[in-house]
């Protein structure tokens, strides 16, 4: 993530993937969320956590241009 960030955002639609996990998948997955913004490059082979993950990571990177672009601009 951005170098000093400290906060990134999680959308609410993603509890309908989330309610559906088992809550040991869903807490991985949170796991492995707080990992990626915080650098830890994590890596799994739980295919669930890899799909879920996916469109996540997606999102977040889309979210970082987003903010990216607007620290440039202020």
């Amino acid at each position: 993530m951005a170098e000093n960030k400290k906060s990134f955002l999680l959308y609410c639609d993603l509890i309908h993937t989330i309610s559906i996990m088992p809550n040991e998948k869903a807490g991985e997955l949170f796991k492995h969320i707080l990992e990626y913004v915080n650098d830890k490059n994590p890596i799994t082979d739980d295919l669930l956590i890899q799909l879920t993950f996916e469109p996540i990571k997606q999102s977040l990177k889309r979210d970082l241009i987003k903010y990216e672009n607007i620290r440039e601009r202020n």
